[in-house]
């Protein structure tokens, strides 16, 4: 729109009085359609250098009010993202967050996994229980609460945000099967594997998990599960089409063929000689594979592009990184001693770190956030689970 009018000093008064008018409406309407018009009008503005420089003045204004609208318009999306890429920004002025909710759940045990769908939470406890709870109102509601699983439940995984099925792994030897519905989980199949199931991927097709022993384990539902050994002891799972990737000791990720069950190097990390390095955490979103794990020389893990599986950022810190959480626009790293660093996704940057209330001891064992990253869910060893609502 701005680029129609001529370069002689119009464009810019032209300018100022079309933002000033379209952040009005976008902070004062009652009107969605409004908002969304004028939204729209404001995307004319990021290809335009200058224009984008002008919309950032506006960026702690309208930072919240974007975000609310994400979810009637994908036009929003590419506004937010030019504003976090924006140099002259500083992203962490725009963001904030507040606990909504702890919860002790204590006499179950450690809280192992956690893994969130919609408007649902799941999470799974060292006493063997699954617990749903509902998040739709910025808090936690237990919706139900099972225990078939006869030993802890070491691991949850939820592979689409469309499949209504759900895995669990556990100490008890088996896999299993869960139907996901909004009021209700029930268990449809046990898979007994024979061995305790530490770490787990699964689909339809094949499930994948980490037992004693060097290598990873491949399950196709039948039959016996087939060893894929590379040498290493793998820590974390992460599964992207038909590859899966094992973080290992010694500091590397190796990536498995599904099809041919051959392993191949697929990163190594800078080893030191004192210590002992590992990749504790692996999290697939949107083609990306974020990698985390012992921080050496001030860096403690790297973000992959698929298909080119090309380094595109790194986390910078001293902390080490044992599990990993993405959203659409956030990814959340914790450490051992109750630490959540928040990073800005457009660029691999730190904005601002979390300190979860598990004293002492007590480490984070689990931690997941929703898609659109209005939240945020941590568990401990003592049985605690924290809210953040972050906007």
């Amino acid at each position: 729109m701005l680029s129609l009018l001529p370069d002689t000093g119009v464009r810019d008064v032209a300018r100022k009085s079309l933002l000033d008018e379209f952040i009005n409406i976008l902070q004062s309407s009652k009107n969605l359609e409004e908002k969304i018009l004028a939204s729209l009008a404001l995307k004319t503005f990021i290809s335009d250098p200058a224009a984008l420089e002008g919309l950032g003045f506006y960026a702690k204004r309208i930072y919240r009010n974007l975000r609310k609208l994400k979810r009637h318009s994908v036009l929003v999306t590419d506004i937010l993202k030019a504003l976090m890429r924006s140099t002259s920004i500083n992203a962490a002025e725009l963001w904030s967050y507040n606990e909504v909710v702890e919860l002790e759940s204590g006499t179950n045990g450690e809280v192992l996994a956690l893994v969130h769908f919609k408007t649902r939470l799941l999470s799974s406890h060292s006493d063997g229980t699954i617990k749903m709870w509902d998040t739709s109102k910025r808090s936690l509601r237990l919706i139900q609460e099972v225990r078939e699983h006869a030993k802890a439940v070491t691991c949850l995984c939820l592979p689409s945000l469309g499949d209504r099925l759900f895995y669990s792994g556990s100490l008890d030897k088996t896999i299993r099967v869960w139907a996901l519905k909004p009021e209700e989980i029930h268990c449809v199949q046990v898979h007994d594997v024979k061995e305790p199931v530490h770490g787990l991927t699964a689909n339809s097709n094949v499930a994948c998990f980490i037992s004693q022993g060097t290598g990873i384990k491949v399950y196709n539902w039948s039959g016996s599960p087939k060893h894929v050994n590379f040498n290493k002891t793998a820590k974390c799972l992460a599964m992207f089409g038909d590859k899966l990737y094992c973080g290992c000791s010694g500091y590397n990720v190796q990536e498995v063929d599904l099809g041919k069950l051959v392993s191949s190097p697929f990163y190594s990390g800078t080893r030191k000689l004192l210590g002992k390095q590992t990749i504790h955490a692996l999290h697939v979103n949107d083609n990306f594979l974020f990698c985390g794990g012992s921080s050496v020389d001030g860096t403690a893990g790297k973000v992959f592009s698929f298909p080119s599986k090309a380094v595109v950022g790194a986390f910078s810190t001293g902390f080490e990184i044992q599990h990993i959480a993405a959203s659409n626009d956030f990814i959340f790293t914790a450490t051992k001693c109750g630490i959540i660093e928040v990073w800005l996704r457009e660029r691999i940057s730190r904005l601002a770190s979390i300190k979860m209330a598990c004293g002492g001891h007590h480490k984070i064992t689990s931690l997941a956030s929703d898609i659109d990253g209005g939240m945020l869910f941590a568990g401990s060893s003592d049985g605690r689970i924290q809210a953040w609502a972050l906007d």
